[in-house]
């Protein structure tokens, strides 16, 4: 069922054909609500609005839907009249900020070809970053997926019967492609162009085979190219809270023109290096010889001069400080923090303070229980006591 109603590329007399067969098959010719929808078919299936122009962008709901979302973020339907004011501009304000973003990906990204075909880069400079990403998906899937099983010879051009395949490589539908060499006009039976507002995969088939390289301008919708929109939309002075002083005002305006001229020449190489020398040279007017403020200038020196103490009017040799060794162990150098004696330069030592020792239990500072006279003189006592004692065990 979804198939065969949600099928972009059906005619009416198709979708008429195997609706009867599909409710043949599964007996469904008496069910009242499929009986009352398909009464209602052309007020819903897309194959009867498949002539209508951009009739895939726009749903029944989508309108009221779309805005409904957009102010139930910022707004309520408890707010006065003051803050629904308040929370338009806001949200009025994030459009355009994402507006600016696309603006952005659009004059910043950089063609990668993935077909080799001229027609590629041209729609590459046409479209808008988004539409120019889907249009050359059209152009690859044209060149990989599609190929002309038969040809016809009409009046003014030729009739094209172009197969496409599907990911296992099946051949799953034959669409027709007249194409006027006179006027390079084209039609495809899938209508594609009429629906989304760009050419199909299957006419990008067509125009390969006879070396078109370039999208025929009646073929372009202006609502997909790259200057559709004026270029004061996305200027700084049309933003909120932006500073309106007059060197901000002329700064911006110096930006805008920059970008236009560069948006300009974003196609030509030759006259983007052209205008990058001509910037360059005026950048070396400006820094060497332009006219410089000197009362500024004095204001600042004499402001330093008066912080400093000192003043400036003579030359200053700067040198490059010595270099210091910070990583590694380094080497012994210890300040001695002992007092100096007043008589010699030696530095004298503080006394040492008395300890406990543990065999002759005295607070000393001559020796430790290690090396006490009392415990040599008891080891040394106890050896002559081992020595009589095993003398004796002998005589006996």
């Amino acid at each position: 069922m979804h198939r065969l109603v949600w099928s972009i590329h059906m005619k009416p007399s198709t979708f008429e054909t195997r609706w009867q067969l599909l409710m043949e098959e599964y007996g469904l010719q008496d069910h009242d609500w499929l009986k009352d929808m398909y009464s209602i078919r052309d007020q819903w299936v897309p194959a009867y609005f498949r002539d209508i122009p951009m009739c895939c962008l726009m749903k029944t709901t989508s309108r009221c839907e779309s805005s409904n979302s957009s102010f139930k973020v910022n707004s309520s339907s408890a707010n006065t009249l003051v803050q629904f004011m308040l929370c338009y501009e806001t949200r009025i304000d994030n459009q355009r900020y994402m507006q600016r973003v696309a603006e952005f990906k659009t004059s910043s990204s950089v063609f990668m070809d993935s077909t080799d075909l001229a027609i590629e880069k041209h729609a590459f400079e046409l479209y808008t970053h988004a539409i120019s990403t889907e249009v050359r998906k059209e152009i690859y899937k044209g060149k990989l997926f599609c190929y002309i099983v038969n040809t016809e010879d009409c009046d003014d051009g030729c009739v094209y019967y172009v197969n496409q395949l599907d990911k296992r490589n099946n051949a799953t539908n034959t669409f027709t492609v007249i194409l006027e060499l006179s006027n390079q006009s084209v039609s495809c039976s899938c209508n594609n162009f009429i629906r989304i507002g760009y050419l199909c995969r299957h006419i990008f088939c067509v125009y390969r085979v006879n070396n078109i390289e370039r999208i025929p301008a009646q073929y372009v919708v202006k609502r997909w190219s790259r200057d559709v929109l004026p270029k004061s939309l996305f200027s700084i002075e049309s933003r909120y809270g932006v500073d309106t002083r007059p060197q901000a005002a002329a700064r911006s305006q110096i930006l805008e023109i920059v970008t236009e001229c560069v948006d300009a020449l974003r196609s030509d190489v030759g006259g983007l290096s052209s205008f990058a020398e001509q910037i360059k040279e005026l950048k070396c007017k400006l820094l060497n010889g332009g006219p410089v403020d000197d009362e500024a200038n004095n204001d600042n020196y004499a402001a330093v001069e008066e912080l400093l103490g000192v003043s400036l009017d003579g030359d200053v040799t700067l040198d490059n400080p010595d270099g210091i060794r910070n990583k590694g162990r380094g080497k012994r150098r210890r300040l001695s923090r002992a007092p100096q004696d007043a008589t010699s330069n030696s530095a004298v030592k503080p006394p040492k303070t008395p300890r406990l020792c543990r065999t002759c239990m005295k607070y000393v500072t001559g020796h430790d229980s290690r090396n006490c006279k009392k415990k040599k003189n008891k080891n040394k006592s106890g050896n002559e006591d081992e020595d009589s004692s095993s003398a004796s065990q002998e005589s006996t």
